[in-house]
């Protein structure tokens, strides 16, 4: 995962369908699908924004002649023109024109398991607290002389429970969801977990459209390293998920209280037998 914003300009993303543009480290990033393209400033020939268009061409032949997306907001249109300008001819210090990169992501099978062991190698401990529950939390509930059915429901819901519990909490921002969906920016920022915070909490870093350099705390860690904020007020940011829509956030909302609550309930039983028990 990218760990630093544009050197220069603002970070911003431009999204358009499958595709998606910004200027990270003097070049022009391109993704579509699981491919993405860097081109380095010294390969693009010209940059043409008009309105809410924008047009980019290229010298290297085995790239598209050109792209052309459009976006909402005149704004992020100008400001992403801008940065692809400033890199336009940029060769570096050596003078050479670097080549052109293109990569594609592994499957997502490949990616998730690559993911869970740098995550428990390098992540948060709670990944790894994650594992010593899966692992000994079984022979703990399961392996105490309670009924052993109830013991297994206690372990396999509890987890569960907890995780359906913190959702609903984090949908309980459906304000900012909403003002987010209308008028929100979507830049580059880079997430860091915050050590001071008790439980699982990240700080995110960004540079809004005006150059101002944010710290915010999203509710939730984001799949990208993007966030969306409010330009009114730049510390309400958004950490787009892969359930970002409002009506999804809605039903979630109403249904992940109940549920967190009732998958609890095999636990609380099996503690109550627990105590019960002569010792």
């Amino acid at each position: 995962m990218g760990e630093s914003i544009s050197d220069s300009g603002t970070g911003v993303v431009l999204a358009h369908g499958r595709t998606r543009l910004w200027v990270e480290r003097g070049a022009l990033h391109r993704r579509r699908g699981r491919t993405t393209v860097t081109v380095p400033g010294a390969r693009i020939r010209r940059v043409e924004v008009a309105g809410k268009s924008l047009e980019v061409l290229f010298e290297d032949a085995r790239l598209d002649e050109v792209i052309r997306v459009r976006h909402r907001s005149e704004a992020v249109v100008a400001a992403l023109g801008a940065e692809i300008e400033a890199i336009i001819g940029d060769t570096g210090a050596s003078g050479v024109r670097p080549p052109v990169h293109r990569r594609s992501a592994r499957l997502w099978p490949l990616r998730v398991a690559a993911g869970l062991r740098d995550r428990l190698r390098h992540g948060s401990p709670w990944w790894r607290r994650a594992l010593a529950y899966v692992v000994l939390g079984l022979a703990v509930f399961v392996g105490l002389p309670v009924d052993r059915l109830l013991g297994f429901l206690a372990w396999l819901l509890l987890p569960l429970s907890v995780v359906l519990l913190r959702t609903w909490v984090g949908m309980a921002e459906l304000d900012t969801r909403w003002v987010l969906w209308r008028r929100g920016v979507t830049v580059r920022a880079r997430f860091e977990f915050d050590h001071a915070s008790e439980g699982i909490s990240y700080l995110v870093h960004f540079r809004a459209l005006d150059g101002q350099e944010v710290t915010a705390r999203p509710a939730l860690r984001g799949r990208r390293d993007e966030i969306r904020y409010d330009p009114e007020d730049p510390a309400r940011v958004l950490a787009p998920t892969r359930a970002a829509w409002l009506g999804i956030a809605l039903a979630a909302f109403m249904l992940t209280g109940f549920w967190g609550v009732a998958c609890g309930i095999p636990a609380v039983l099996w503690v109550i037998e627990l105590l019960s028990l002569p010792f």
